[in-house]
């Protein structure tokens, strides 16, 4: 209350009408009624320093309700007092805004600048968090256009904000109202380049010259506006032009605890972006646009406050006020140098860098720049060999070693030139034995023996051309017209010529090894005798429903190579045949390359409900036919998920017949699909002599899918053709 303004009286708070007090009045002086004196002692009990009126108007209520002995009685009398000694004049305040008359920006313009907390005294830094604490973050305090048309009326009628408080933020609001004023007419342009009362939200696009440049201005500016203490814990815990510590080792020397060490940095961490020029909107939208470069390259001075990259990177994201790890996860991902190894078994080196980070986006669920500097990172370990051609592999398996040989050479090669050309290439982990062919390669699911002593690659077989089931039907047929239990493959070969489709004797014996199991046909090659014989003790479908037991018993999802393992014959092909057909018959599903489980475990956490109306949505736009990769990125980007495009397409197939859609693949469509595969569509629409980007051109007027999946799908077509001439 003014020192001359007349004194309130409240029925039940003062014991008599006549009391005279203002903000400076001991506590002592003030004729409260009997109940209103116990208060007094009980927040004297458990408050230091509350002598005057106005230490009573400061109390923040909440606080006070959580002290050891306040109950609710004591919570509404302090509420009452406060009411009593600091009354509302919001007649005033009202009044005393309305007489200025100023023009100032449009609302869209205000609601994206917000208060540089670096121009705000002490003062009203506290009467700011005072406001965000009551509003719990329902609105943003720091907001202009918010802290422009608070609800003063609402206010006064609050607990502990009477007539100083309010006039108090009438006065910041005139101080906003004046800056505002002399603002330019670019004002985005204006709070970035020089230090000023706002910050804006506006997305803009800054050159990243000029953000290094402000980013260690504000954060030295703040730094130097900090005590001794906490200087030293952000310098500290940040590692920013000092050792980086633990909690415990900046705690031991002040003797606090790692708790209060831990407050000190998150009251640091957070009232540093609120000094920033840079809204920690707008930096990461600049930062997030160029994550597929390197940040401590387009970011020199402030990379070079740090020892380490990984220290960088995590005060990055505090400066962005994003998710811990969330950047230092892109920038320095986790990626496995065996999830590579598949596409080196399947293809020759060096392979182009853009086919490795489409299989990585595609079929692993990494974000573009993730797969970028999850590739530098796999170099920078010496797990391949990166160069201007591509991407070499280093440190395989013999098996994928051999695999990868092979590649070069469509028609296979003896076991001595296999082995020389990994032992001089550098491909194996270990050096090979070039004299004798090692056991155990037979299993492997990249290559097969294709002649005496010499092998071949699998991606120059093409299975698809051969009837497998009439292939093993005419093998029992064989048998059961010779009363045979066991017979040499080699003769039956020969004796059953003219009687079966033609086919060569090891491509004959592959496909019995690997899928004879299925039909009731048991392989042995051991000892230089291809014999197959009859087990009429075992059912002839078995091993599907081991694999479905498996998939139902684990706790995660199974690679391919994880499920052979369970299966009796231990291959990998085995386990791929098994798969395949469990797939068609909806048993079990992919949900990422090279992984799966089953249907109800696969959805069991999706709503599938939201997702199948994203895709529905995309499918509804136009007759086209769709590939999978684009549910991936509109049901990612719609609905906050990061699931493989293979999920998605398992979801869909499970409802494609009540939807009436056609599937080939991870094509999907309202009509009829004429093409088997994106290479077979290749093959049909593009042309060789035209460019990659020429002929993705073509193909997305056919299908609608994004230009990673095109990219792969034109080049691995064009690997193939030249193959082929």
């Amino acid at each position: 209350m003014a020192d001359n303004a007349e004194p309130v009286f409240i029925d039940d708070v003062f014991a008599s009408p006549n009391s005279s007090y203002d903000v400076e009045t001991p506590i002592y002086e003030l004729a409260l009624s009997p109940k209103y004196q116990k208060l007094i002692k009980r927040i004297s009990s458990v408050i230091n320093h509350v002598k005057t009126v106005q230490n009573i108007i400061d109390i923040d209520v909440a606080d006070f309700s959580k002290l050891p002995g306040v109950g609710k009685l004591y919570v509404e009398l302090l509420m009452n007092l406060q009411n009593a000694l600091s009354p509302a004049k919001t007649d005033q305040f009202e009044y005393k805004k309305a007489t200025v008359k100023i023009e100032l920006p449009s609302k869209n313009i205000l609601s994206k600048l917000y208060v540089n907390y670096g121009f705000l005294t002490e003062v009203e830094t506290k009467q700011l968090k005072k406001l965000e604490k009551y509003y719990e973050g329902k609105i943003d305090i720091r907001n202009v256009n918010e802290l422009l048309n608070l609800d003063t009326v609402n206010l006064a009628k609050q607990a502990g904000f009477g007539a100083l408080f309010l006039t108090a933020i009438n006065d910041l609001q005139e101080k906003i109202t004046s800056e505002l004023v002399a603002l330019p007419e670019n004002i985005v342009g204006h709070t970035i380049k020089q230090r000023c009362f706002f910050v804006s939200s506006e997305i803009v696009f800054i050159e990243f010259a000029e953000i290094d440049n402000i980013l260690i201005e504000d954060i030295e500016g703040y730094l130097w506006a900090q005590d001794e203490l906490k200087m030293d814990v952000a310098l500290s815990r940040w590692g920013f032009n000092q050792q980086h510590e633990t909690l415990e080792e900046v705690g031991n020397r002040y003797s606090l605890t790692r708790e209060r060490i831990r407050q000190y940095e998150k009251s640091i961490n957070t009232n540093l972006t609120l000094n920033f020029r840079i809204q920690p909107k707008v930096l990461w939208a600049n930062i997030r646009e160029k994550m597929t470069d390197d940040l401590s390259v387009l970011l020199p001075n402030l990379a070079n406050c740090f020892a380490i990259d990984k220290l960088f990177y995590e005060f990055i994201e505090i400066c962005c006020q994003v998710k811990s790890g969330s950047i230092r996860e892109i920038m320095m991902p986790e990626i496995s140098s065996k999830i590579l190894n598949p596409i080196f078994c399947a293809n020759p080196s060096p392979v182009a860098k853009e086919i490795i980070v489409n299989d990585l986006m595609s079929n692993y669920g990494y974000s573009k720049a993730a797969a970028i500097h999850g590739i530098k990172q796999l170099g920078k370990f010496d797990k391949i060999e990166i160069s201007e051609q591509g991407i070499s592999p280093k440190k395989l398996s013999r098996a994928e070693a051999v695999a990868h040989a092979l590649t070069f050479h469509p028609a296979g090669l003896p076991w001595k030139d296999i082995a020389r050309i990994v032992n001089i290439k550098g491909f194996s982990l270990t050096q090979m034995d070039e004299t004798r062919s090692t056991h155990g390669f037979n299993d492997s699911e990249y290559i097969y023996l294709c002649a005496k002593g010499t092998f071949r690659n699998l991606i120059y077989l093409d299975i698809e051309q051969f009837d497998i089931p009439k292939i093993m039907q005419n093998l029992l047929d064989y048998m059961k017209l010779h009363e045979m239990n066991a017979l040499h493959l080699h003769d039956y070969y020969y004796r059953s010529k003219g009687s079966r489709s033609e086919i060569e004797y090891f491509t004959l014996r592959h496909l019995v090894r690997e899928y004879g199991e299925e039909y009731g046909l048991y392989f042995n090659g051991k000892s230089n005798v291809d014999s197959v014989s009859l087990n009429p003790d075992l059912k002839p479908i078995t091993q599907a429903d081991v694999i479905i037991k498996v998939l139902n018993e684990s706790k995660t999802a199974l690679t391919k190579q994880e499920i052979a393992e369970r299966l009796r014959s231990k291959s990998i092909n085995h386990a791929a045949f098994y798969i395949n057909n469990l797939m068609e018959e909806g048993k079990i599903v992919r949900v990422d390359k090279m992984v799966y489980t089953t249907p109800e475990k696969a959805f069991k956490d999706l709503d599938i409900k939201a997702i199948m109306q994203v895709i529905k949505d995309i499918m509804g736009i136009s007759d086209i036919i769709v590939e999978a990769d684009v549910f991936r990125e509109y049901v990612n980007m719609v609905l906050n998920l990061s699931y493989s495009k293979y999920i998605y397409a398992a979801l869909v197939k499970t409802q494609i017949k009540e939807l009436s859609w056609y599937r080939n693949g991870n094509l999907f469509s309202k009509t009829a699909i004429p093409y088997n595969s994106l290479i077979d569509m290749c093959k049909k629409l593009c042309d060789l002599e035209l460019s990659n980007s020429q002929n993705v051109k073509i193909i997305q007027k056919a299908v609608w899918l994004t230009d990673t999946v095109a990219i792969d799908a034109i080049q691995q077509w064009k690997w193939q053709m030249n193959i082929i001439r």
